[in-house]
């Protein structure tokens, strides 16, 4: 109201103006664009707000294949839980300007013990792909992690389950991507580590947005069939002026 009120004021006084100097209306037009500029620039500074992240993580859970499908279930329940009461929380922003909440989830998953092959590497190494490759399985790849966005008309919650199932997926080679890298790129009797993060996005209404970043990590064999998961939610989140 008080950029209207404003900008209202600066009309009267050009049309008062006006009946002694008579500017030239693109000089008008020009001066009410920077004027507009000026506005948006410092209601953007206003907003800025450099809120450190937090950090909540859960105990890690070991299991092994019988047991795998129950825990990881119950991990993802606590783990949408934790992001569903961020994504409610409020405030921390200057009056005039929207909260927009931004979790990461990451679950970082490795064998319990591994014994050395020859063929293995000694230490976990993320796989890479030739730009060739990313373009073949429609995927980008930045340092370590293999990067893929989800769009669906639909609640956060179903992004996130297409980000995982994708992920999850790749690391038991039931889809092309994952395949290829256990034929091509992590052979057996190596194993694997992964690291899955899952950033949610603001989208348009009715809509969610998912990032997933997804680092494939190739070293000995297990020892046993048996694995570890650590998983934590970091809360971050950004102001912007108020629509």
């Amino acid at each position: 109201m008080k950029t209207v009120l404003f900008l209202f004021g600066l009309f009267g006084a050009l049309g008062a103006g006006a009946q002694e100097t008579c500017p030239n209306s693109k000089s008008t037009v020009k001066d009410l664009q920077s004027l507009c500029d000026e506005l948006n620039k410092s209601n953007q500074t206003h907003c800025k707000v450099n809120a450190p992240a937090k950090t909540e993580s859960v105990p890690a859970i070991t299991y092994g294949l019988l047991s795998a499908s129950g825990k990881m279930k119950s991990l993802f329940e606590k783990m949408e839980g934790m992001q569903k009461a961020f994504l409610a929380e409020a405030g921390g922003c200057p009056g005039g300007c929207s909260r927009i909440n931004a979790p990461v989830v990451e679950i970082s998953t490795q064998p319990t013990a591994v014994v050395k092959h020859a063929s293995c590497p000694d230490q976990y190494t993320a796989l890479k792909l030739s730009s060739q490759e990313q373009q073949r399985f429609a995927i980008g790849q930045s340092g370590d992690y293999f990067k893929k966005s989800f769009r669906l008309r639909a609640d956060s919650k179903k992004c996130q389950e297409a980000a995982t199932t994708y992920a999850q997926e790749t690391l038991m080679g039931e889809n092309e991507l994952g395949s290829f890298l256990e034929d091509s790129k992590c052979k057996s009797p190596c194993s694997y580590s992964s690291v899955i993060r899952l950033k949610t996005r603001s989208a348009g209404k009715g809509e969610c947005a998912v990032d997933l970043e997804l680092a494939v990590q190739c070293g000995s064999p297990k020892k046993d069939r048996e694995w570890q998961t650590q998983a934590k939610l970091t809360k971050t989140f950004s102001c912007e002026v108020a629509q």
